[in-house]
């Protein structure tokens, strides 16, 4: 009976492991892997199995880490002032590897609304 619990005490301490590992990614990384799995079933195997894969994520929240990323302290001190950031698309501030951020999650969010050049091209061109 002992040899039991102690096995059942492990098994839920790894189960509560895997989850804080979970938890602990974020947001940004749960969008782009929602974005990768849906264009990946897409390929493998077809329209109907990536729109069935539960995401875990919504759009709206993968909207929120976009302007989190826009709205970047760094951004504004580049800038200059609160107009120029206004006036001017963010991209045209960010150095290289923000825009490597910023355009991951574009693509992301296109692929998660089942739209964009790299999902629509998976689907049409899927392994047969």
């Amino acid at each position: 009976m002992k040899h039991l619990t102690l096995k059942a005490l492990f098994i839920s301490a790894v189960a509560a492991l895997s989850m804080n590992v979970q938890a602990a990614e974020s947001v940004y990384d749960q969008c782009i892997a929602d974005g990768s799995m849906v264009i990946k079933l897409g390929k493998e195997q077809g329209a109907k199995a990536a729109k069935a894969y539960q995401q875990k994520t919504t759009v709206a929240q993968c909207f929120a880490e976009l302007d989190k990323l826009e709205q970047a302290p760094d951004i504004e001190k580049r800038a200059g002032s609160k107009v120029a950031v206004e006036t001017h698309n963010p991209s045209y501030y960010m150095n290289g590897a923000e825009k490597l951020q910023w355009s991951k999650l574009f693509a992301a969010i296109d692929a998660k609304q089942y739209r964009g050049v790299e999902y629509l091209m998976s689907v049409y061109y899927r392994k047969q």
